[in-house]
């Protein structure tokens, strides 16, 4: 069972600086994981004109320590009480153990509240004697969902005055927001294959679909008439959408070119809107605090690792830090021990294999700047890349096939433009390809050549290029001119895959409907139009080429049964394709891991197999033999130690990738200042 701190630590009682000049870490003990915040982000950045006032002020946050757990339990989804006396919070730790505890909003000893289930997101009840949260108590065996339920709390004690009741019979997919004055819950679902927002009585009964939509985190408004949700289905931009509370009405409050977070009960006036992020979170996150109607209230920057979770009505956000190194490492596809090649106190990124296979070019962070570096797989000294200028974490750089060139973007001659080049790691010299690249921002969006390799058909790179709503989707060899695979005007295909001239891509239907047809469709460079190659009834997640251009190979989502989901069958099919762009027999459904989600399938470069990364971030060899069992490369790795993107070696022998080590979490309080003050005026 994971354990937490059994008291609060003392060192918790007063407010923390962050500093802001100093490169160098701070001598305070316990805050010197935060030095990397004096860093200029270099992860991608909206450009100033969209939404950043000049006039927008610096928030000088003061930071506030709480409770800290231990590896590998895992502290999430902190939320404070109506009364401000009580803070309860999820956790989770080995083999997805989960549940809710409460702990004084100015430390102490934590109080379990649940345990034998899994238990999440806590929501507190405006009489401050109830939550709400997500459970799969009522599943049955083989359910897997979770469902809405309640627990009543004794404010007094914080001790659960009953047993968890149920309050929804739907399944519950991600997010809950209780109602201000109590009687309603509003909740992300599935209803009739369609992701939704639904509303349920507070003491259990009926719910009513009130929005069909992509919906991250659904939150009532402050007044109870109306339901925000984001919506990201919008093209690259995310939108905030108001629904009023019976689903008759709704609007686009305002779109924005990065992410959107709302947040619910009991401060659902404001919102966060990024500005710059670092994926491997070696530098801060740089947000706007805003109001819900879009007007900007101040500018944000949270350390490294550190996560917001709510407001408080007291101009305050609760956060969730994660403690973690993620070191690069190699391991054997088909067997051995990982082999440990950087030692780091922060997070590796594998970027690419040279051309022979001897060395893995990574980036990495010292002393507060970021650095490139070439390490040998057989332990050897490592080598610097420098480079002349400083690229976008928005495109992380792509290494040529054979090693010798780097394709990576930086910001262009105005603020709002991104430019592509290529740097030849040999003569020292770079070339623009484009001055109008596009970097979308879905994570899901995947651009991939032969193998499943991103950003990289063979000897050529891949990247995407807008011109109004005209996106080219254009292929480049290291010293040559560029090429125009395919144009889409409108919506930019979540998934597309090259091949020399052939062009693999899933029909660009922002619809999330999960018992429809999705056509995977196939065209040549030149063709006017496409043709469809693999209907599907479910959700196509991402198509990739086989290294020889013979197979494409799809992973597919199905949902299981008519009533709802979460609970689905994700398949691996494979299909061989012509030279003419047709489909020989029939697909192959290829044996996959039992009772996990996983996604983004490569080749291994001999084509007789591929590798797949599950929810948990253990990787899995896939033969493309159907029948044959699938095995996992990293099953000896402890829970608190994951594995993040890999790459796979020429060779196919090896994998390499930034090896995450948790090392323990913390809530914190950070106080804005007069941000809810400055709403008001």
């Amino acid at each position: 069972m994971s354990r937490l701190l059994p008291r609060p630590d003392e060192r918790a009682s007063a407010p923390v600086d962050l500093q802001r000049t100093a490169r160098r870490p701070p001598t305070i003990v316990f805050v010197s994981a935060f030095a990397a915040s004096a860093l200029c982000a270099t992860a991608l950045e909206l450009p100033a004109q969209q939404g950043q006032e000049a006039d927008v002020p610096t928030i000088e946050p003061q930071f506030t320590r709480v409770y800290t757990a231990e590896a590998p339990t895992q502290l999430r989804i902190p939320s404070l009480s109506p009364d401000g006396r009580w803070i309860a919070f999820s956790t989770s730790g080995t083999d997805f153990d989960s549940g809710l505890w409460l702990v004084p909003a100015k430390g102490g000893e934590a109080i379990r509240l649940t345990q034998g289930a899994w238990d999440d997101f806590p929501v507190w009840f405006p009489t401050g004697d109830r939550i709400a949260f997500r459970s799969n108590r009522p599943a049955r065996s083989g359910d897997g969902g979770s469902y809405v339920m309640s627990l009543a709390i004794d404010p007094e004690t914080g001790q659960p005055a009953g047993p968890p009741r149920q309050v929804s019979v739907e399944r519950c997919f991600a997010w809950l927001d209780v109602a201000p004055d109590g009687e309603s819950i509003a909740f992300s679902a599935w209803a009739d294959g369609e992701k939704a927002v639904l509303v349920v009585p507070s003491g259990g009964g009926s719910s009513r679909v009130v929005a069909r939509a992509t919906v991250r985190r659904p939150v009532w408004s402050p007044d109870g008439n109306s339901i925000y949700y984001v919506d990201g289905t919008t093209g690259s931009d995310e939108a905030l959408i108001r629904m009023s509370g019976d689903g008759k009405m709704a609007d686009t409050v305002f779109t924005w070119p990065m992410g959107i977070t709302v947040f619910g009960y009991p401060e659902s006036r404001f919102l966060l809107r990024e500005i710059s992020r670092d994926r491997q979170r070696n530098h801060p996150t740089v947000s706007e605090v805003a109001t819900l109607d879009g007007r900007a209230l101040g500018r944000l920057e949270l350390p490294p690792g550190m996560d917001p979770m709510s407001f408080t009505p007291a101009g305050e956000l609760l956060a969730v830090r994660f403690d973690m190194a993620a070191p690069l490492e190699v391991l054997p596809i088909d067997g051995g021990s990982p082999r440990r090649l950087n030692e780091t106190g922060g997070n590796d990124q594998v970027l690419g294999w040279s051309g022979e296979g001897r060395c893995v070019l990574f980036k990495t962070e010292l002393d507060g700047d970021d650095m490139f570096f070439f390490a040998p797989t057989d332990g050897g000294p490592m080598r610097q890349l420098r480079l002349l200028e400083e690229p976008l974490d928005g495109f992380p750089p792509v290494l040529s096939e054979d090693g010798g060139h780097l394709l990576y973007a930086v910001v262009g001659k105005d603020s709002e433009a991104r430019t592509l080049k290529d740097f030849d790691l040999e003569t020292r010299e770079t070339r623009v390809i484009t001055e109008d690249l596009l970097l979308p921002d879905r994570m899901s969006f995947e651009l991939s050549g032969r193998g499943g390799v991103h950003w990289r058909d063979g000897d050529e790179f891949l990247y995407v290029e807008r011109h109004g709503d005209r996106f080219e989707v254009r292929a480049v060899p290291a010293d040559g001119p560029s090429r125009l695979l395919r144009a889409f005007h409108g919506v930019l295909p979540y998934s597309v895959a090259a091949y020399g001239d052939r062009i693999a891509f899933i029909d660009p239907d922002p619809s999330s409907k999960a018992d429809k047809d999705i056509y995977l469709m196939l065209a040549r460079v030149g063709d006017e139009q496409a043709h469809p190659v693999l209907t599907v009834r479910g959700v196509l997640e991402s198509a990739n080429w086989s290294p020889d251009g013979t197979r494409l190979a799809v992973d597919v989502y199905r949902r299981s049964s008519p009533s709802g989901n979460p609970v689905g069958v994700l398949e691996l099919l494979v299909f061989e394709v012509n030279t003419s762009g047709e489909v020989v027999g029939e697909p192959t459904v290829l044996d996959t891991p039992d009772d996990v989600w996983w996604w983004s399938p490569r080749w291994l470069p001999n084509g007789q197999g591929l590798l797949v990364q599950d929810e948990v971030c253990d990787v899995w060899r896939i033969s493309s033999e159907p029948g044959v069992r699938p095995v996992k490369i990293t099953g000896d790795f402890p829970s608190n130690h994951l594995v993040c993107d890999f790459r796979i070696s020429p060779d196919g022998q090896f994998i390499a990738y930034p090896r995450t080590i948790f090392r323990g979490s913390s809530i914190w309080r950070v106080d804005l200042g007069d941000v809810v003050a400055r709403a008001e005026r």
